[in-house]
């Protein structure tokens, strides 16, 4: 009896190695679908959000199109992080990606589409931290008007031209998104939302290259 278990565990095992590329097929169609199926009813995490839609964006939320920021790098002022894309709004989220990165606020304009690209990140006067995300934006009050901004999506780099630097005040509104143009705002933070100062940085779109 055991001679025939092996055999029909080795049968089942030579079936899975000769048909292995449908095997493989097949759970990836599977599980594509249960994963289509749980995000349509909001069952997926917020970290699984955020990397949806990561391409060319043709049509999202109240019309906007363009694509969505991936990375950005200003080498002037040792700037080079990746850019977290949310789909809520939500500050405990929002809080939780400043720990990563750079984020874009939801709601805020597209690469290459009209309105304002709000792109907020950490910065800090403590010279040796364990996690560099606190320091993401370290270098933005050190920018100059006419520096280079580069915005990289997964096709193009956009590059945008500082217009203007201010350190605004704690009670000051942090930037509107329905503007005229091509253009993207910066902003240092220690936790979204907070009434602190903080630094600006205003650009408008100078020229787009592809990657």
């Amino acid at each position: 009896m055991n001679l025939k278990a092996n055999n029909k565990g080795k049968s089942f095992f030579n079936f899975i190695l000769d048909n292995k590329f449908s095997f493989l097929l097949n759970f990836f169609i599977i599980s594509t679908i249960t994963f289509s199926i749980l995000y349509m009813f909001g069952l997926v995490p917020d970290e699984f959000k955020m990397n949806l839609g990561r391409y060319y964006v043709g049509q999202q939320k109240d019309n906007q199109s363009g694509e969505l920021p991936l990375s950005i790098k200003i080498p002037k002022v040792n700037i080079n992080s990746q850019i977290y894309n949310p789909e809520s709004s939500d500050v405990k989220l929002l809080d939780s990606l400043l720990l990563k990165g750079v984020v874009r606020y939801p709601g805020s304009g597209l690469l290459g589409g009209e309105g304002n690209v709000f792109l907020f990140a950490h910065s800090t006067g403590i010279k040796i931290v364990n996690n560099q995300a606190f320091k993401a934006f370290n270098g933005l009050k050190n920018l100059k008007e006419d520096d280079s901004i580069s915005v990289f999506s997964d096709k193009n780099e956009y590059i945008y031209k500082v217009i203007s630097i201010k350190l605004v005040g704690a009670n000051k509104e942090l930037v509107e998104f329905n503007t005229n143009g091509k253009k993207l705002t910066l902003s240092t933070c220690n936790t979204f939302g907070a009434k602190i100062e903080r630094y600006v940085v205003e650009a408008e779109l100078d020229k787009i290259k592809s990657i």
